[in-house]
């Protein structure tokens, strides 16, 4: 007899890991995480495990898509259900950019990196390369996800892993992989950050006092902010932990990084344009329906869709379950 969705619980791990020698926060989620799940090695014709790797936008903290990822596991769950598929094991990673959580006091003196360093954008590109190469398995398949900057990210490192790991599809949501200072949000912000990035001390001023604060008091501040009747509470424990000066020094850094190197579509991104796939919002200020209808000419028929929900960008905060219904649709 086959177990019911509400029996096969969505489990949850977050561990520290050194990637590549540096410090890294990452989570996993699925029904099962034994050793043995989450084992590296292909297991050949009895590997039953279908990978999700989400890699996140700006702020790059995990937690933000934890909600997001247990709707889109319960979603796989019940259509397996609904319709009679062979069940299989899926499991949802997603790995947090260095330096966007605050790093633990007792590992601040160890591995490659301080817990101030700052990281450019593709100090974080090479971070995700080396974090599926030392820790994501090689199950039957493999989907990719990104947000955001996080679908630039993810096209970066395609051509690296899409053989050894069975990439089947690539997918970007609401992704900023061109002309990023040109959208609204980025002629808004752009001199801000650069500012902001330029002069370091006084990042570090505007931000230093929030390290004092208490985490009751940025969990309010953070809730009267977000209005915490419709956020999930994930999202507002990341939201919390941005409230660090040194991680509010990373997000800026890579940010003004980002409209810096994010000009031009570089046409290279689209290399394997076979399994990759875009999900446009409509109503989104990093990105212009423009880029999106643009972008229907130099991929496939169908490859290509707008959001028919009025989602935001940052989707994980209110319209994580909406877009999550969507999302199960690439993975087959």
């Amino acid at each position: 007899m086959r177990e019911s969705v509400m029996l096969r619980d969505v489990a949850r791990r977050v561990d520290w890991v050194l990637v590549g020698g540096k410090w890294t926060r990452f989570s996993v989620m699925g029904t099962d995480l034994s050793p043995s799940m989450l084992s590296i090695e292909n297991k050949g014709e009895d590997d039953d495990r279908i990978i999700i790797l989400m890699i996140p936008g700006n702020p790059g903290n995990e937690g933000f898509y934890a909600d997001f990822g247990r709707h889109v596991l319960k979603n796989l769950l019940e259509r397996e259900e609904r319709i009679g598929e062979k069940k299989y094991n899926y499991l949802f990673y997603t790995v947090s950019h260095l330096n966007h959580v605050p790093m633990p006091h007792e590992i601040q003196h160890s591995g490659q990196h301080k817990h101030h360093d700052r990281f450019k954008l593709d100090e974080q590109v090479q971070h995700k390369l080396d974090f599926i190469r030392e820790y994501l398995p090689r199950g039957q398949r493999v989907y990719l996800f990104g947000h955001s900057i996080g679908s630039y990210m993810m096209l970066k490192i395609l051509p690296y892993i899409k053989d050894d790991y069975n990439i089947r599809k690539a997918v970007g949501l609401f992704p900023t992989v061109e002309r990023m200072a040109l959208s609204y949000n980025g002629q808004r912000l752009g001199r801000l950050l650069a500012t902001l990035n330029e002069n370091d001390w006084l990042a570090k001023a505007i931000s230093f006092w929030v390290d004092h604060l208490p985490f009751p008091v940025k969990r309010w501040l953070v809730g009267f902010n977000l209005g915490q009747e419709s956020v999930p509470i994930d999202v507002t424990k990341s939201a919390t932990e941005i409230l660090h000066m040194n991680v509010f020094r990373n997000i800026v850094h890579m940010s003004a990084d980002e409209l810096i190197k994010v000009t031009e579509l570089d046409l290279t991104l689209l290399a394997h344009k076979d399994i990759t796939h875009m999900y446009y919002g409509t109503c989104d200020g990093w990105v212009p329906n423009t880029y999106g209808e643009a972008m229907k000419d130099l991929l496939p028929k169908g490859h290509v869709i707008f959001d028919e929900n009025d989602s935001e960008h940052a989707f994980v905060i209110r319209d994580g379950d909406i877009v999550a219904q969507r999302v199960i649709n690439y993975i087959n």
